[in-house]
């Protein structure tokens, strides 16, 4: 694993798959993905991954904002969306995102049960942070194959929210598993049961990623900088358990 700068400094990007690179905030990480001087961004980062900030550490590894020319996002929780609005201005990419998130970025999903304390924080932070809804240029679904990387397929892996989804690089063998589950300081979990919809369907989303050929790994949202086949074994530990 690269490291391209200080730890102290946030974001800090490391190099974590061939034509990979990880966007690493406080709390949440995105990614960069590069392909023949294009460049896709997964998610949009939050607080400390601030789009000004992350193009200047871009720009010091020998990226430019021009390159950027897409943005998948894999759900709508607002610390995967709160700058979505910014990059599209400063960069003009294309942005996909979950049609079974929509209420969720547009700011208007009803939480229910214990999910409605994730509603509490969603609607503060959209008020602290002055959250307006971006525009979306494709809705995507389940199943679909976008036309980044080399071809990336959409896995539906629902239940921290309906629309959750996984990025799935067939040619790679790596799975973008993003929120799906966290690895921090050597130990596995899922999320917290009041940030999902449904705790009971995480499960089920996880074990048909068992199926799938993983020889590159996962990579998540929420982690420390364990390798991507580590994080992979970590997903069997916790099916296992």
């Amino acid at each position: 694993m690269i490291r391209f700068w200080n730890q102290l400094s946030s974001p800090r990007i490391i190099q974590v798959a061939p034509d990979c690179l990880q966007i690493r905030g406080k709390v949440v990480h995105h990614y960069a993905l590069e392909d023949r001087g294009r460049i896709t961004l997964i998610d949009g980062g939050f607080l400390t991954c601030r789009p000004q900030t992350t193009l200047r550490k871009l720009e010091e590894i020998g990226h430019h904002a021009s390159e950027i020319d897409t943005i998948l996002v894999s759900h709508g929780h607002i610390d995967h969306t709160l700058h979505l609005r910014e990059w599209k201005e400063r960069t003009g990419a294309r942005i996909y995102a979950p049609a079974r998130d929509r209420d969720h970025i547009e700011g208007v999903h009803a939480y229910r049960g214990a999910s409605r304390f994730c509603g509490i924080l969603e609607r503060t932070a959209r008020s602290l942070f002055h959250y307006l809804p971006p525009e979306i240029d494709y809705w995507y679904d389940d199943e679909e194959t976008l036309p980044v990387w080399g071809g990336l397929q959409v896995i539906g892996l629902p239940g921290h929210t309906q629309g959750h989804s996984g990025f799935y690089s067939r040619d790679r063998q790596l799975l973008f598993a993003n929120d799906l589950f966290a690895h921090w300081f050597g130990r596995s979990h899922w999320p917290p049961i009041w940030l999902n919809e449904s705790s009971r369907e995480i499960l089920v989303s996880a074990k048909k990623l068992l199926e799938l050929p993983l020889e590159s790994g996962i990579l998540l949202n929420h982690c420390d900088e364990s390798s991507p086949r580590l994080l992979r074994e970590e997903l069997g530990r916790l099916l296992n358990h």
